[in-house]
């Protein structure tokens, strides 16, 4: 045998020569990894920790893992701790494969206690938000399960909370049930902003507590208490400015809804099971209100509404009262569609540039009442230029001409100037109330005498306004019981 072929067949017999040629392979196996990796580092622009932070906050939190091997700088900055946490099941839901599902299922679970073990180890102290979407199995994992993952999230100080724990089966409420949210995401001091979906809020809801809280939406929500006036969820929030309610419902046979919140500014209510529903929001600036159920007896924005500037509601097969605020000083933009409304209650300031919509198919009784403020000066009949408030309060009347019967409740005799239509406007446009039957005026008199020229003048604009009615007149004399009236 040849020599060189005697040293090939010892070299090849040789272990340690093959353990020698495997550690060559893996450190130029190494060598190539690093080597791609500084390019990838060289190719991609380095960027301020802070901006990777932004980038990991608007990616799911398994995105943001995986995109540590971007560069060893990502991978820095995720290993010091997230400022979001994003998890969502996003699995395949109508998989059919029994095991593949649950195997899917606890990786998911593992996943983000994983992550949350992380977080603990590094000592992250605080987190921006925290968002969980996924099926409440409670064969596969208990409420208490879920429960701890909150607390540790609301003992690190979380900001935003979005959750969504969606039933097994929707479709057989038997089988499957609503996860509770427990009380330490109702008492999370440092909370500004809380989104609910599918979950069910529990009875003892006089412990709640977020004083930091700006909003709050709540989707398909299952409300286990009565909110009235005793114990209503909003009151401990006190510095709440946005509300939505949507598709919520009550375990209750009792169906009311009251929200009185001082802080209030946006308020918005769809499609929510209720017979009646109260505002009391005093800083309230927008209200909208869509509701399909058939059972809705009663809207109504008590007189602390004085800063509504938008209004608009829609319920399509309810018969139901509907009643404004009484005390509203801004110029109000209202849209009310009630088919089958059967009363309507509108108390305020005359103010030019309100604009209330009014449809309703079915006749019914609308009652306006208009205040002026004592501290105003008292008007007279040349108080504003020819016709430049006239045409906004023709337009404003004529949103009543779907009504029955309308009633003018005048708290001031200088109103009734104001609303006296002269001569020559009304040869130019046509009345505001041609299908109201029965017109109703009361007026107060408080300082300005009514001559027979005013009475006349005004009894002229009535009868233009509502030209088919029947309408009464009367006047209240400011401390005294006696009235004079006039019926045509």
């Amino acid at each position: 045998m040849a020599p060189s072929t005697r040293r090939q067949i010892c070299s090849n017999a040789n272990p340690n020569n093959k353990r020698v040629k495997k550690q060559d392979q893996t450190k130029e196996g190494q060598e190539q990894v690093d080597r791609n990796a500084m390019a990838v580092d060289t190719l991609l622009p380095h960027l301020p920790d802070l901006i990777v932070h932004k980038i990991f906050r608007l990616i799911p939190t398994k995105l943001a893992i995986r995109s540590t091997i971007v560069s060893k700088q990502w991978a820095s900055v995720w290993s010091l701790g997230a400022p979001l946490l994003d998890f969502d099941d996003e699995g395949d839901s109508t998989d059919h494969d029994g095991d593949n599902l649950v195997r899917r299922k606890l990786l998911f679970i593992d996943f983000v206690e994983s992550c949350l073990k992380h977080c603990e180890k590094k000592k992250l102290l605080e987190l921006d938000s925290f968002r969980l979407r996924m099926r409440y199995d409670s064969e596969l994992i208990g409420a208490t399960r879920i429960d701890k993952w909150f607390s540790f999230v609301v003992d690190r100080c979380v900001k935003e909370l979005d959750i969504s724990i969606q039933r097994k089966d929707d479709n057989d409420p038997a089988e499957s049930t609503y996860y509770c949210i427990p009380h330490t995401i109702l008492n999370a001091q440092f909370l500004t902003s809380l989104n609910l979906e599918h979950v069910r809020i529990p009875e003892s809801t006089g412990l709640i507590s977020l004083p930091s809280l700006k909003t709050m939406s709540l989707t398909a929500v299952l409300f286990d208490c009565q909110m009235n006036w005793n114990k209503s969820l909003w009151m401990g929030c006190p510095s709440i400015e946005h509300l939505s309610l949507v598709s919520c419902s009550f375990s209750s046979l009792v169906w009311h809804i009251t929200v009185k919140n001082s802080s209030l500014k946006f308020l918005q209510v769809m499609y929510c099971k209720c017979k009646s529903f109260l505002v009391e929001a005093e800083n309230l600036e927008s209200f909208i209100f869509t509701s399909e159920f058939s059972q809705l007896e009663y809207i109504g924005l008590l007189s602390e509404c004085v800063r509504l500037k938008y209004i608009s509601v829609y319920a399509q097969h309810a018969k139901i009262i509907f009643e404004m605020p009484r005390t509203c000083r801004d110029n109000v933009k209202a849209t009310i569609d009630i088919p089958n409304l059967r009363g309507f209650r509108y108390e305020g300031y005359l103010l030019p540039n309100d604009v209330i919509s009014l449809k309703a198919r079915n006749p019914l009784a609308a009652i306006i009442k208009l205040n002026w403020d004592d501290e105003e000066e008292v008007l007279e009949p040349t108080f504003l230029p020819p016709w430049t408030h006239f045409p906004t309060w023709r337009y404003f009347l004529q949103n009543f001409d779907c009504c029955n019967k309308v009633e003018l409740d005048i708290r001031h005799d200088a109103i009734a100037e104001a609303i006296t239509f002269p001569e020559n406007f009304r040869q130019t446009f046509s009345p505001p109330l041609p299908n109201v039957k029965y017109l109703k005026v009361l007026i107060v008199r408080l300082r300005c005498p009514q001559t027979v020229a005013r009475v006349s003048a005004l009894t002229d604009s009535l009868r233009w306004m509502a030209p088919y009615a029947l309408f009464t007149l009367t006047f209240w004399d400011y401390g005294e019981a006696e009235s004079s009236e006039e019926d045509e």
